[in-house]
């Protein structure tokens, strides 16, 4: 049965006879999909060639075309100038508006509009994609930044006990946390565990920007803001800030004490080869935790997902970001009209017909038979009846025990924060030099000099392109 919010979806006859960007081929309208999956993922492939079976079988006018694509800063304009970039891809969300000023891609808003789904989208989603009135993508997912906390590695050190069944024990009686709350405590945590073993406190990263990313997030929660605007609307680098300067002393505090990996060069992919063994904590966004297990050969019932620890007292502050599907610039009207019908057949849409629900198990099924652990989502829509059918969907699906994972997902509506707005990939390289200076050098660096530096750097590129 074909979904109502597409049934009166009418293409107008000249759209019928265009072709895709990137090549010909009759009357066809060629869809170039960038986030197919990849040939060695073979039950994902196979999930995929079903939607497309079924999607031109019911609309003969378009023909997709798997075209995986893996966004890259470095290969993106080469990719556009080229003509290879798909019709959509994925990026970040810190990406779309340097993509629109780049002019390689295209709104999409009246196509989003006809079909109500600028009204459906999660608000902070649609801000992050939202430029002069226009909105430049469709969300595919959210995450926050949490603390993954090994509870095994907790409990064989002392730090935490088990119940009479043999549940880990993370709150007392007055519903206190058990865990760290806050970024000295994860010192001290850290500090009574490297007396028992090898294992170290907490996973920093520092290199290929992740170092950055997770910086960001640690600075916001001992109170600083990177960037403002004065009252002249000129912006404002504040990376040097004494805040700032606070959590990077404390990275540095706790690579003098000998609490955190060997490497100065660390990049967020170790987290799941590390948190088993090597490690007690790390930070890590929500969307990936089925990683510990999968990649990391980690039971999901040793670890906690928790919200992330505080610096000042005050601030638990999760930095939200996520994944949007974004449009080539040459992606004709009939093209976006064709991938947002595409949609509803691979579980990406907000509504609740037939078909998307069908797709939404489908990738359950597909994660259930490759034994990947199913955690929830923050979700990208916000309409009632998706929402209340997309928690029934995956409650039935869960496969992690709440009780650890609860406290992070009851108050990240309250304490997400989005990503800086400005040249964020850029400022998240200038920290990472500051933070790997800190690990090759903890006993002689200067958090306030490297800092300075980095700040520098950013307001460089504020003042040369934002500030006239």
């Amino acid at each position: 049965m074909k979904n109502k919010t597409f049934g009166a979806f009418v293409l107008p006859l000249g759209a019928m006879l265009l072709s895709a960007c990137g090549g010909g081929g009759g009357d066809k309208i060629k869809l170039r999909i960038g986030f197919w999956p990849e040939p060695t993922e073979t039950r994902e492939v196979a999930m995929y060639n079903l939607w497309k079976e079924a999607f031109e079988a019911e609309n003969p006018e378009y023909t997709i075309i798997a075209d995986p694509y893996t966004y890259d800063t470095t290969t993106i304009m080469s990719k556009f100038n080229g003509g290879t970039l798909p019709t959509v891809f994925q990026t970040w969300f810190t990406e779309p508006l340097k993509l629109k000023n780049l002019n390689i891609i295209r709104p999409i808003t009246s196509q989003l509009h006809a079909l109500g789904w600028d009204d459906m989208m999660d608000d902070g989603m649609k801000t992050t994609m939202t430029f002069d009135g226009e909105i430049y993508g469709v969300p595919r997912d959210g995450y926050g930044l949490g603390l993954l906390l090994n509870m095994k590695t907790f409990y064989d050190n002392g730090l935490l006990e088990k119940d009479k069944d043999g549940k880990y024990i993370l709150y007392d009686e007055q519903d206190k946390p058990l865990y760290p709350t806050s970024f000295e405590e994860i010192y001290e945590a850290s500090l009574a565990i490297s007396e028992y073993d090898d294992t170290k406190g907490i996973l920093i990263c520092s290199a290929n920007k992740n170092g950055g990313w997770q910086f960001n997030n640690i600075a916001w929660n001992f109170g600083a803001n990177f960037q403002t605007q004065d009252e002249k609307g000129k912006w404002v680098a504040h990376l040097d800030s004494p805040e700032s300067v606070k959590a990077l002393s404390w990275i540095q505090k706790m690579k003098q004490d000998g609490l955190l990996l060997n490497s100065p060069s660390v990049t967020y992919d170790e987290w799941y080869s590390s948190i088993g063994s090597k490690v007690a904590m790390a930070i890590v966004g929500s969307d990936v935790l089925h990683l510990a297990q999968t990649s990391g050969g980690v039971n999901m019932d040793d670890l906690a997902f928790l919200p992330m620890p505080t610096g000042d007292g005050v601030h638990h502050t999760s930095l939200y970001g996520g994944t949007p599907f974004v449009f080539n610039k040459n992606a004709t009207d009939a093209q976006v009209e064709g991938i947002l019908k595409f949609f509803d057949y691979i579980g990406r849409s907000p509504t609740t017909s037939e078909r998307n629900v069908a797709a939404i198990v489908d990738g359950y099924e597909v994660s259930k038979a490759k034994n990947q652990p199913v955690i929830p989502k923050i979700m990208p829509w916000k309409n009632e009846d998706y929402l209340s059918m997309a928690k029934n969907l995956e409650t039935q699906y869960l496969s992690v025990d709440m009780d650890y994972y609860a406290d992070f997902y009851d108050h990240i509506d309250q304490n997400k924060r989005s990503e800086e707005p400005y040249y964020t990939q850029e400022m998240y390289e200038f920290l990472d030099l500051a933070i790997q200076s800190v690990l090759t050098a903890p006993d002689t660096a200067s958090p306030s000099a490297l800092l300075t530096t980095a700040n520098a750097k950013l307001q460089s590129l504020f003042d040369q392109n934002l500030n006239h």
